[in-house]
Protein backbone atom coordinates (compact mmCIF):
# COMPACT_ATOMS: atom_id res chain seq x y z
CA UNK A 1 0.00 0.00 0.00
CA UNK A 2 2.56 2.34 1.01
CA UNK A 3 4.55 1.71 -2.54
CA UNK A 4 1.51 2.82 -4.31
CA UNK A 5 1.25 6.02 -2.37
CA UNK A 6 5.06 6.86 -3.13
CA UNK A 7 4.50 6.12 -6.85
CA UNK A 8 1.42 8.48 -6.74
CA UNK A 9 3.54 11.46 -5.42
CA UNK A 10 6.09 10.41 -7.44
CA UNK A 11 4.10 11.12 -10.59
CA UNK A 12 2.19 14.06 -8.88
CA UNK A 13 5.66 16.40 -8.39
CA UNK A 14 6.41 14.88 -12.25
CA UNK A 15 2.98 16.12 -13.81
CA UNK A 16 3.44 19.79 -11.42
CA UNK A 17 7.12 20.10 -12.66
CA UNK A 18 5.67 19.81 -16.27
CA UNK A 19 3.40 22.41 -15.78
CA UNK A 20 5.66 24.71 -14.44
CA UNK A 21 8.14 24.21 -16.94
CA UNK A 22 5.12 24.97 -19.74
CA UNK A 23 5.14 28.22 -18.59
CA UNK A 24 8.45 29.33 -17.80
CA UNK A 25 9.21 31.38 -21.59
CA UNK A 26 6.02 33.90 -20.12
CA UNK A 27 6.94 37.55 -18.81
CA UNK A 28 7.66 37.61 -15.54
CA UNK A 29 4.85 40.38 -14.58
CA UNK A 30 2.43 39.53 -17.71
CA UNK A 31 -0.35 37.88 -16.29
CA UNK A 32 -2.69 39.48 -13.28
CA UNK A 33 -1.88 37.37 -9.71
CA UNK A 34 -4.33 34.97 -8.50
CA UNK A 35 -5.57 33.51 -11.59
CA UNK A 36 -8.19 36.42 -12.18
CA UNK A 37 -11.27 35.48 -14.20
CA UNK A 38 -11.72 38.08 -16.56
CA UNK A 39 -15.21 39.13 -18.55
CA UNK A 40 -15.74 41.08 -21.08
CA UNK A 41 -16.61 44.60 -20.66
CA UNK A 42 -13.26 44.48 -18.21
CA UNK A 43 -11.01 46.99 -18.82
CA UNK A 44 -8.75 45.38 -21.80
CA UNK A 45 -6.41 47.78 -22.07
CA UNK A 46 -5.36 47.56 -19.03
CA UNK A 47 -4.55 43.87 -19.22
CA UNK A 48 -2.51 44.23 -22.87
CA UNK A 49 -0.80 47.05 -21.60
CA UNK A 50 0.61 45.43 -18.21
CA UNK A 51 1.21 42.51 -20.91
CA UNK A 52 3.53 44.91 -22.64
CA UNK A 53 5.14 46.12 -19.56
CA UNK A 54 5.80 42.54 -18.62
CA UNK A 55 7.73 41.86 -21.59
CA UNK A 56 9.38 45.51 -22.29
CA UNK A 57 11.09 44.88 -18.16
CA UNK A 58 12.56 41.81 -19.79
CA UNK A 59 13.96 42.98 -23.19
CA UNK A 60 16.86 40.76 -23.47
CA UNK A 61 14.51 37.56 -23.30
CA UNK A 62 12.16 38.88 -25.72
CA UNK A 63 14.50 39.69 -28.64
CA UNK A 64 13.53 39.18 -31.95
CA UNK A 65 14.22 35.75 -33.69
CA UNK A 66 12.51 34.27 -37.36
CA UNK A 67 13.15 31.00 -36.05
CA UNK A 68 9.82 29.63 -35.91
CA UNK A 69 10.33 27.31 -32.96
CA UNK A 70 11.26 30.81 -30.77
CA UNK A 71 7.84 31.91 -31.19
CA UNK A 72 10.06 35.62 -30.75
CA UNK A 73 9.03 36.96 -34.21
CA UNK A 74 5.56 39.28 -34.81
CA UNK A 75 3.31 36.71 -35.61
CA UNK A 76 5.06 34.23 -32.65
CA UNK A 77 5.15 37.03 -29.85
CA UNK A 78 1.24 37.88 -30.74
CA UNK A 79 0.76 33.76 -30.00
CA UNK A 80 2.01 34.37 -26.85
CA UNK A 81 -0.15 37.23 -25.90
CA UNK A 82 -3.38 35.14 -26.81
CA UNK A 83 -1.73 32.35 -24.94
CA UNK A 84 -2.59 34.49 -21.76
CA UNK A 85 -5.82 36.02 -22.51
CA UNK A 86 -7.35 32.51 -23.35
CA UNK A 87 -6.28 31.56 -19.46
CA UNK A 88 -7.31 35.08 -17.94
CA UNK A 89 -10.98 35.16 -20.17
CA UNK A 90 -14.06 32.96 -18.69
CA UNK A 91 -16.23 34.31 -21.53
CA UNK A 92 -16.04 31.67 -24.52
CA UNK A 93 -13.81 33.60 -26.84
CA UNK A 94 -11.75 31.82 -29.45
CA UNK A 95 -7.87 31.83 -29.82
CA UNK A 96 -5.59 30.87 -32.22
CA UNK A 97 -3.23 28.14 -31.61
CA UNK A 98 0.61 27.76 -31.76
CA UNK A 99 0.36 25.96 -35.42
CA UNK A 100 -1.06 29.34 -36.89
CA UNK A 101 2.57 30.61 -36.32
CA UNK A 102 2.58 33.06 -39.37
CA UNK A 103 0.86 36.23 -40.45
CA UNK A 104 -0.67 34.68 -42.89
CA UNK A 105 -1.91 31.75 -41.11
CA UNK A 106 -3.51 34.10 -38.51
CA UNK A 107 -4.85 36.28 -40.72
CA UNK A 108 -5.97 33.23 -42.34
CA UNK A 109 -7.18 32.11 -38.78
CA UNK A 110 -9.67 35.83 -38.03
CA UNK A 111 -10.86 35.23 -41.79
CA UNK A 112 -12.29 31.95 -41.22
CA UNK A 113 -14.13 33.38 -37.56
CA UNK A 114 -15.39 36.42 -39.52
CA UNK A 115 -13.97 38.71 -38.42
CA UNK A 116 -11.29 40.15 -40.69
CA UNK A 117 -12.11 43.04 -42.60
CA UNK A 118 -9.73 44.27 -45.49
CA UNK A 119 -8.42 47.86 -45.93
CA UNK A 120 -8.21 48.56 -49.13
CA UNK A 121 -9.08 52.41 -48.25
CA UNK A 122 -7.51 53.70 -44.51
CA UNK A 123 -8.75 56.46 -44.06
CA UNK A 124 -12.21 55.81 -44.40
CA UNK A 125 -11.77 53.11 -42.03
CA UNK A 126 -9.74 55.03 -39.26
CA UNK A 127 -12.59 54.18 -36.44
CA UNK A 128 -12.14 50.44 -36.63
CA UNK A 129 -8.07 51.15 -35.14
CA UNK A 130 -9.25 50.77 -31.20
CA UNK A 131 -8.16 48.82 -28.15
CA UNK A 132 -7.75 45.07 -29.04
CA UNK A 133 -7.90 45.77 -32.83
CA UNK A 134 -4.91 43.03 -34.56
CA UNK A 135 -3.81 45.30 -36.91
CA UNK A 136 -2.35 43.46 -39.82
CA UNK A 137 0.56 45.09 -42.69
CA UNK A 138 2.06 44.62 -45.97
CA UNK A 139 5.37 45.13 -47.22
CA UNK A 140 7.44 47.80 -46.61
CA UNK A 141 6.66 50.59 -49.16
CA UNK A 142 4.94 47.83 -51.87
CA UNK A 143 1.12 49.39 -52.32
CA UNK A 144 -1.45 47.29 -52.09
CA UNK A 145 -3.81 46.42 -55.18
CA UNK A 146 -6.78 48.43 -55.41
CA UNK A 147 -9.20 45.32 -55.58
CA UNK A 148 -7.79 44.01 -52.09
CA UNK A 149 -8.81 39.78 -52.34
CA UNK A 150 -8.28 37.61 -49.06
CA UNK A 151 -5.84 35.37 -51.39
CA UNK A 152 -3.64 38.04 -52.20
CA UNK A 153 -3.03 38.64 -48.56
CA UNK A 154 -2.60 34.93 -47.32
CA UNK A 155 -0.81 33.48 -50.32
CA UNK A 156 1.84 31.92 -49.68
CA UNK A 157 5.72 33.44 -49.02
CA UNK A 158 6.50 35.59 -51.43
CA UNK A 159 3.47 35.70 -53.12
CA UNK A 160 1.38 36.60 -49.80
CA UNK A 161 1.19 40.64 -49.31
CA UNK A 162 0.85 40.12 -45.32
CA UNK A 163 4.49 41.00 -43.72
CA UNK A 164 4.02 42.19 -40.16
CA UNK A 165 1.31 42.36 -37.52
CA UNK A 166 0.75 43.23 -34.03
CA UNK A 167 -1.91 44.65 -31.55
CA UNK A 168 -3.50 48.26 -30.53
CA UNK A 169 -3.05 48.54 -26.79
CA UNK A 170 -3.88 52.42 -26.62
CA UNK A 171 -5.54 55.14 -28.91
CA UNK A 172 -5.47 59.22 -28.93
CA UNK A 173 -7.80 61.15 -30.64
CA UNK A 174 -9.38 64.79 -31.17
CA UNK A 175 -12.44 65.90 -30.25
CA UNK A 176 -14.40 65.24 -33.24
CA UNK A 177 -13.27 61.81 -33.32
CA UNK A 178 -10.57 61.64 -35.67
CA UNK A 179 -7.19 59.48 -34.66
CA UNK A 180 -4.09 61.80 -33.53
CA UNK A 181 -2.23 57.94 -32.62
CA UNK A 182 -2.36 54.81 -31.76
CA UNK A 183 -0.36 52.26 -29.44
CA UNK A 184 1.32 48.97 -31.29
CA UNK A 185 2.41 46.15 -29.31
CA UNK A 186 4.48 43.90 -31.58
CA UNK A 187 7.22 41.68 -31.82
CA UNK A 188 9.96 44.51 -34.26
CA UNK A 189 12.56 43.37 -36.36
CA UNK A 190 15.96 42.29 -36.22
CA UNK A 191 18.26 42.98 -33.16
CA UNK A 192 14.98 44.59 -31.18
CA UNK A 193 13.12 43.21 -28.79
CA UNK A 194 9.22 43.15 -28.46
CA UNK A 195 7.37 46.55 -27.46
CA UNK A 196 4.59 48.91 -27.83
CA UNK A 197 5.55 51.67 -30.43
CA UNK A 198 3.02 54.76 -30.91
CA UNK A 199 2.04 55.33 -34.62
CA UNK A 200 1.50 59.34 -35.17
CA UNK A 201 -0.96 60.03 -38.23
CA UNK A 202 1.10 63.19 -38.77
CA UNK A 203 4.09 60.50 -39.71
CA UNK A 204 1.88 58.04 -41.19
CA UNK A 205 -1.47 59.42 -42.47
CA UNK A 206 -2.31 56.17 -43.66
CA UNK A 207 -1.77 54.34 -40.17
CA UNK A 208 0.45 52.12 -41.27
CA UNK A 209 3.76 50.49 -39.23
CA UNK A 210 5.97 53.02 -41.09
CA UNK A 211 6.74 52.04 -44.99
CA UNK A 212 4.73 48.83 -44.23
CA UNK A 213 0.96 49.66 -45.47
CA UNK A 214 -2.18 48.74 -43.10
CA UNK A 215 -4.23 45.96 -45.18
CA UNK A 216 -6.45 43.87 -42.89
CA UNK A 217 -7.55 44.24 -39.03
CA UNK A 218 -9.77 41.94 -36.90
CA UNK A 219 -10.38 41.75 -33.49
CA UNK A 220 -8.83 40.24 -31.02
CA UNK A 221 -11.61 38.83 -28.87
CA UNK A 222 -13.79 36.33 -31.13
CA UNK A 223 -16.88 34.68 -29.47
Amino acid sequence: MKRWLFLLLVIAVAFCGRRVGERSDRPEDASTKGNTCLHDGEPLEQVLNAYAAGVEAEPEKWMYSNKASDFRDCSGMFIRLCEELEEQFCENFEFPGRKFHSTRDLAAWYAKYGDLKLISNAQSNQDLIAVGQVMFYGRANKNAPRRLKLDDLIAPYPKGLLAHMGVVVAVDKEEDGSLISYTLYHGRSSGKPASRSIIRTKQNPDFGNWGQPWLAVASILVK
